[in-house]
């Protein structure tokens, strides 16, 4: 498929796209307009500071998100190098720097001709939650964390090949552990923040979000957010694409 191939899906509101990096292939999915509550409750098991107060945001336009979190074949497609730590093709690329997430998404943008990024904070999270409000998008306990995340009770100690659990609403797997997603900023306090779109400061140093396989269910919450900091090592990552 080329850019104008691409562009005019993007324009006519598909569902879907699916592109390919040479043999490789992947897939965004369509993520509406609309609404959500932000952040958490103070009586969330897990709760912190920076996750409140919990506000009322707009995502008012429809972007693209990756399906699935970037695999170590995708990675090296796009970059020639694969950092990570324990190796398999179908695996979630990890021990991504949020510089290199920023060059992946560059020099994927001039492989197929239309603007990637990483998305905002606000995306992720509405992305992630798919109109739910539970501290998991498929519910509150452990039994409902299982069916969609590889965390410290059941990942084994180690990463999985992507798309192995339930999606959420959205066709999003994943979305909740095996790797920490970098986000393009780090919003500032929840009390400042516009109703509307709000991003941080992009392309200087992003969040990370959804917990990985190593992390307990307080950390694989919607909700939960950190900055990236390479001293962490890196995280994983999940492509966005906004219509032009």
């Amino acid at each position: 498929m080329d850019s104008a191939d691409l562009k005019a899906l993007i324009a006519s509101d598909a569902s879907e796209l699916k592109f390919y990096v040479g043999s490789v292939p992947l897939e965004v999915v369509r993520i509406p307009p609309g609404n959500f509550e932000m952040g958490s409750p103070v009586d969330e098991p897990g709760h912190q500071e920076n996750e409140s107060p919990v506000r009322k945001i707009r995502i008012s336009r429809a972007f693209y998100l990756g399906r699935y979190e970037i695999t170590q074949a995708q990675f090296q497609a796009v970059m020639g190098v694969n950092p990570s730590s324990v190796r398999g093709d179908n695996l979630a690329a990890d021990q991504i720097t949020f510089s290199a997430a920023l060059e992946f998404c560059a020099r994927l943008s001039k492989v197929i001709g239309v603007r990637v990024s990483l998305p905002t904070e606000a995306q992720w999270e509405y992305a992630a939650r798919a109109e739910t409000a539970s501290p998991f998008y498929s519910g509150r306990s452990t039994v409902d964390l299982d069916k969609i995340a590889w965390y410290s009770k059941n990942s084994g100690g180690a990463i999985h090949p992507v798309g192995l659990k339930q999606p959420n609403a959205f066709g999003l797997y994943d979305m909740i552990g095996n790797v920490w997603e970098l986000c393009a900023d780090f919003l500032g306090p929840y009390s400042t923040i516009k109703d509307t779109d709000p991003a941080g400061e992009l392309n200087r140093r992003g969040g990370m979000r959804g917990g990985g396989w190593d992390s307990d269910p307080e950390d694989a919450r919607a909700a939960r957010r950190l900055i990236s900091d390479p001293m962490f090592g890196g995280s994983g990552i999940r492509v966005a694409i906004a219509p032009e």
